[in-house]
């Protein structure tokens, strides 16, 4: 079957993003400390290699015809399991590069149009993929590891999207350079011109905010995020995973 660049975009971007992560952790200390509070390099790993064999085990069994959520909802589902991927990260196996090659091998063969069951509801394929890339691209920043660029481009704009999910409409343009310009929360809409409330910041900034590893307050106070307008403010929305 014909594969959609959106497919193949994001499976070409995991694996770059795993090829990173895979280049350096064997240099990083097990026992050190990361921006996970109370996780180390040991079980973040840990972590990354319960979700990776996640993703070849959902393709081994059989699913729904059809996905019943989408990235919105994983993002709304994800902080219930905080306590199973806690406990996960703790006692699990951290063996990335074992994970990394059966779900390589899983992905080389998988039909891009099929769903996959996990733990918060039924997804397409794409979908499990980005989350992946996600958690990738997030994971990597706290172990100190750079991403891949286009891996963090799917990573921001997978964000984005659950932003714009939660609050819709046109009051505030949200810009992420390189990656996306969207308008988001309920107003009046912009059509021509600098727009009324303009929110700008770096790709870091936005992931850290979305994810909870940045407060809105303080990522406005040190400059990382520029906000202008009456409009400007996104701490009601934010942090997205939590």
């Amino acid at each position: 079957m014909a594969r959609t660049s959106g497919y193949d975009g994001a499976r070409r971007a995991l694996d770059a993003q795993w090829d990173r992560l895979l280049a350096a952790l064997p240099g990083l200390d097990p026992a050190a400390p990361t921006s996970v509070a109370g996780w180390t390099v040991r079980e973040v790993e840990a972590h990354l290699t319960a979700t990776t064999a996640g993703l070849a085990r959902v393709l081994a069994v059989e699913a729904p015809a059809k996905a019943d959520t989408d990235i919105e909802g994983w993002a709304t589902a994800a902080p219930t399991l905080a306590e199973v991927l806690d406990r996960d990260a703790r006692e699990g196996e951290a063996d990335l590069v074992a994970a990394v090659a059966v779900a390589r091998a899983a992905l080389e063969t998988a039909d891009e149009d099929r769903v996959v069951q996990q733990r918060t509801g039924a997804h397409t394929l794409l979908d499990a993929v980005r989350f992946r890339l996600v958690e990738g691209v997030v994971h990597g920043y706290d172990l100190g590891i750079d991403p891949d660029p286009v891996a963090q481009r799917f990573a921001v704009k997978a964000l984005v999207e659950v932003l714009s999910a939660r609050a819709p409409g046109h009051a505030v343009e949200l810009r992420v350079p390189p990656y996306t310009a969207v308008q988001v929360v309920e107003g009046p809409r912009h059509t021509r011109g600098t727009p009324p409330n303009v929110v700008e910041m770096g790709p870091r900034a936005f992931l850290d905010l979305a994810t909870g590893r940045a407060a809105w307050p303080d990522a406005v106070a040190d400059g990382r995020v520029r906000a202008s307008g009456a409009r400007a403010d996104l701490s009601a929305w934010l942090p997205l995973l939590a």
